[in-house]
């Protein structure tokens, strides 16, 4: 979760992780409606046994996007 350009970077990371035909799905910034659903992801995740600092950074990204300069809602 973060930056698009580290997240291609990092071997490690889940968009790298997915396989070539795994269906993904991407939330951007920009959009109105994603930090409440990644909030809402966290919880469950939390809930499920998730890791703390995976929780804990989804938080953070909820919040960074709310302070996203252009937001809208998905058209």
């Amino acid at each position: 979760m973060g930056l698009k350009v580290v997240e291609m970077e990092d071997a490690g990371s889940c968009w790298n992780k997915a396989s070539d035909c795994e269906p993904i799905f991407i939330l951007r910034a920009q959009d109105q409606l994603a930090p409440e659903l990644i909030r809402t992801w966290a919880l469950k995740a939390h809930l499920n046994g998730c890791g703390e600092a995976k929780v804990n950074e989804a938080f953070r990204i909820a919040s960074e996007m709310e302070a996203w300069p252009t937001r809208k809602f998905p058209d």
